[in-house]
């Protein structure tokens, strides 16, 4: 009977992942898609929220810019009929949502064909406040890096984390380094598990299209390019490292990747004063063969 049950209600949400999929544009509210589903209004979402592993409300939004994406790649619409397609009122508000999503304008994208967004998070917090995980991450080749770096040592998230990223943001404004939308990495040299926090060497660093004279502990340096497995996690800097320890013990022991010699590094997608902590987007690169 419970067999029975469960196959009724995944078949249930299935159908209505794909009238959602099918009616972007429209309003598509709870009581809407309760009607269409034929599951009870008074316990649809928590069914809903049960079998996807996330608010409603998140996957539809996340569903409209994975097609908006598609459109803007391969079609010649114009962006507010891409914004009208997939349900928002003006060009504004769906601007607002792709930017804050991937870390880039539509136009920025639109423009440059060799920019591969990442539209899938791999890793986020439930609900519960554990990590839950969707591995379906990217394999890409990075180029080298020209950057401005500072090296610190200890725990990350200490005070002296935030002076050392004020000081490389500082000096990179004053020598008009900082793009549009700047590149800001850390790499990480040692496991804070073996060797503890306050013993690892961590690099800060500003991607940049040029070499400029150094200042005091800010430095330059190349950093060689290579190939590297990508996952895309959304939520608090301070759960990175349950990441970490997720990537490693579930994807990396059951994959066949074998690591380079090199540090892993984190990208910032979309760090601000003014993005939610349970908003902020990181890219983990993990070096491999």
């Amino acid at each position: 009977m419970q067999e029975k049950t469960t196959t009724y209600y995944r078949q249930k949400v299935d159908e209505v992942l794909e009238y959602i999929q099918n009616h972007l544009s429209d309003d598509l509210n709870i009581k809407t898609l309760a009607e269409n589903s034929g599951i009870s209004f008074f316990h649809f979402h928590r069914i809903i929220q049960a079998v996807i592993g996330e608010p409603l409300g998140n996957y539809i939004n996340k569903a409209r810019l994975e097609t908006a994406v598609k459109l803007i790649r391969y079609s010649g619409e114009s962006f507010l009929s891409i914004a009208e397609r997939i349900g928002y009122n003006d060009l504004s508000s769906f601007s607002k949502a792709f930017s804050k999503e991937f870390g880039l304008s539509p136009q920025e994208y639109r423009a440059n064909s060799n920019i591969i967004l990442n539209t899938h998070v791999d890793y986020r917090i439930g609900n519960n406040g554990n990590l839950t995980s969707d591995l379906k991450h990217k394999i890409i080749v990075v180029p080298d890096k020209q950057v401005v770096f500072i090296r610190i040592k200890g725990e990350y998230g200490n005070a002296e984390t935030y002076e050392a990223w004020d000081e490389l943001v500082g000096f990179a404004m004053k020598n008009r380094l900082l793009t549009w939308k700047p590149e800001f990495l850390t790499y990480y040299f040692g496991d804070p598990d073996v060797i503890g926090f306050e013993n690892c060497m961590s690099d800060f660093c500003i991607v940049t299209k040029k070499k400029v004279a150094e200042s005091g502990r800010i430095a330059n340096k190349v950093i060689a390019g290579g190939k590297y497995a990508v996952f895309r996690f959304k939520g608090p800097y301070e759960r990175l490292w349950d990441v970490y320890r997720a990537i490693y013990g579930e994807w990396l022991i059951n994959s066949n990747v074998e690591l380079r010699d090199e540090p892993a590094f984190e990208k910032y997608l979309n760090y601000s004063d003014h993005i939610k902590p349970e908003n902020l987007l990181t890219e983990i690169y993990l070096p491999i063969k």
